[in-house]
């Protein structure tokens, strides 16, 4: 995504943020543009469909009204028209995220992404909120993933800031160290010969 693009996305997504705030819907909103987003990330054909520049606004915002109209409040399906009026919607995944972290921002909330290997039970999301919470002094909003590839553990994600405390990771690590020790058995014997 090029720098006018981040710049769209961060237009949209500031004036949609003011309007709901103002409204009193930004939870509302907030929800309904996350199961957007994963409609547009469960299926590409939609968001293909979507960024065609020769399929007609008007069949998009037909589409869009149809599917999502009866699941989404009149506000968020206006938006989505302003968004394929605009011819905009291939930004239209960056504006969710801005939007997102710009709710999160204004309500105070540090946002964290958690990796697991398996969903995290909730006595551990508690704890890991309740430790987090303790550690930035901000409400934490978790945004959890499963990814079996990384065997056990976690990896957290705050800002910029990655903590891998994965067992992939430690196994890694561990081999790395094995392999820097790896010694030739005629390094070390006399040849008896």
């Amino acid at each position: 995504m090029g720098a006018r693009d981040e710049t769209l996305a961060n237009v949209y997504a500031t004036a949609l943020l003011d309007l709901a705030f103002e409204k009193g819907v930004h939870a509302e909103i907030l929800a309904e543009l996350r199961a957007f987003d994963q409609v547009l990330e469960a299926e590409p054909q939609f968001a293909s469909f979507l960024n065609t520049p020769n399929i007609a606004r008007e069949k998009k915002k037909g589409v869009v009204t149809r599917v999502f109209g009866p699941k989404v409040s009149d506000f968020t399906l206006n938006f989505l028209k302003v968004v394929i009026d605009k011819r905009r919607q291939q930004v239209l995944r960056p504006m969710i995220r801005e939007f997102i972290a710009g709710y999160h921002q204004r309500m105070g909330e540090m946002v964290v992404k958690v990796q697991t290997a398996v969903p995290l039970a909730e006595g551990q999301r508690a704890r890991l909120t309740s430790a987090l919470k303790a550690k930035f002094d901000k409400e934490v909003v978790l945004e959890e993933r499963v990814s079996p590839r990384i065997l056990g553990g976690l990896v957290l994600q705050v800002g910029d800031t990655r903590i891998d405390g994965s067992l992939r990771s430690r196994l890694e690590t561990i081999g790395a160290r094995l392999e820097g020790t790896r010694f030739r058995s005629q390094d070390y014997y006399e040849d008896q010969g």
